[in-house]
Protein backbone atom coordinates (compact mmCIF):
# COMPACT_ATOMS: atom_id res chain seq x y z
CA UNK A 1 0.00 0.00 0.00
CA UNK A 2 1.17 3.51 -0.74
CA UNK A 3 0.13 4.55 2.79
CA UNK A 4 1.86 1.69 4.63
CA UNK A 5 5.09 2.43 6.49
CA UNK A 6 7.74 2.39 3.79
CA UNK A 7 5.15 3.14 1.10
CA UNK A 8 5.87 5.89 -1.40
CA UNK A 9 3.23 8.33 -0.12
CA UNK A 10 3.77 7.60 3.57
CA UNK A 11 7.50 8.27 3.28
CA UNK A 12 7.34 11.37 1.07
CA UNK A 13 8.47 14.26 3.29
CA UNK A 14 6.67 16.80 1.10
CA UNK A 15 3.35 14.97 1.53
CA UNK A 16 3.62 14.34 5.27
CA UNK A 17 2.35 17.82 6.25
CA UNK A 18 -0.69 17.31 3.98
CA UNK A 19 -1.44 13.83 5.33
CA UNK A 20 -0.89 14.98 8.92
CA UNK A 21 -3.01 18.11 8.56
CA UNK A 22 -5.88 16.63 6.58
CA UNK A 23 -6.11 13.17 8.13
CA UNK A 24 -3.85 12.95 11.16
CA UNK A 25 -1.21 11.00 9.26
CA UNK A 26 -0.87 8.28 6.65
CA UNK A 27 -2.21 5.51 8.92
CA UNK A 28 -5.31 7.53 9.84
CA UNK A 29 -5.90 8.27 6.14
CA UNK A 30 -5.67 4.57 5.30
CA UNK A 31 -8.10 3.74 8.11
CA UNK A 32 -10.56 6.39 6.89
CA UNK A 33 -10.47 4.96 3.35
CA UNK A 34 -10.91 1.36 4.52
CA UNK A 35 -13.67 2.28 6.98
CA UNK A 36 -15.61 4.11 4.29
CA UNK A 37 -15.10 1.30 1.78
CA UNK A 38 -16.27 -1.49 4.08
CA UNK A 39 -19.18 0.62 5.33
CA UNK A 40 -20.50 1.52 1.87
CA UNK A 41 -19.09 -0.84 -0.76
CA UNK A 42 -21.20 -3.83 0.30
CA UNK A 43 -24.42 -2.17 1.44
CA UNK A 44 -26.54 -2.71 -1.65
CA UNK A 45 -26.31 0.89 -2.82
CA UNK A 46 -26.54 1.37 -6.54
CA UNK A 47 -29.29 -1.22 -7.03
CA UNK A 48 -32.70 -0.29 -8.36
CA UNK A 49 -34.53 -1.45 -5.24
CA UNK A 50 -33.97 -3.04 -1.85
CA UNK A 51 -34.87 -6.56 -3.01
CA UNK A 52 -32.14 -6.51 -5.67
CA UNK A 53 -29.61 -4.72 -3.50
CA UNK A 54 -27.68 -6.83 -1.09
CA UNK A 55 -28.56 -10.50 -1.17
CA UNK A 56 -26.49 -11.67 -4.13
CA UNK A 57 -23.09 -11.10 -5.65
CA UNK A 58 -24.53 -8.75 -8.27
CA UNK A 59 -25.82 -6.46 -5.53
CA UNK A 60 -22.42 -6.46 -3.83
CA UNK A 61 -20.57 -5.70 -7.06
CA UNK A 62 -23.03 -2.93 -7.82
CA UNK A 63 -22.31 -1.45 -4.38
CA UNK A 64 -18.56 -1.59 -4.92
CA UNK A 65 -18.93 0.02 -8.35
CA UNK A 66 -21.19 2.68 -6.85
CA UNK A 67 -18.57 3.41 -4.15
CA UNK A 68 -15.82 3.73 -6.78
CA UNK A 69 -17.96 6.05 -8.88
CA UNK A 70 -18.13 8.52 -5.97
CA UNK A 71 -14.40 8.67 -5.22
CA UNK A 72 -14.03 12.21 -6.52
CA UNK A 73 -16.37 13.42 -3.77
CA UNK A 74 -14.38 11.80 -0.94
CA UNK A 75 -12.02 13.87 1.22
CA UNK A 76 -9.12 11.56 0.35
CA UNK A 77 -9.62 11.67 -3.43
CA UNK A 78 -6.35 13.59 -3.82
CA UNK A 79 -4.51 10.76 -2.06
CA UNK A 80 -5.85 8.35 -4.71
CA UNK A 81 -4.66 10.70 -7.45
CA UNK A 82 -1.21 11.00 -5.87
CA UNK A 83 -1.02 7.20 -5.69
CA UNK A 84 -1.61 6.97 -9.43
CA UNK A 85 -5.30 6.02 -9.59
Amino acid sequence: SQLEPGGRLAEDRKLQPYLDGAFGGAEACKQAILTDFFRHAFNGSGADNFMMAGSCIDGRLTSAWNWCSKLEKKPWYNVFKLAGF
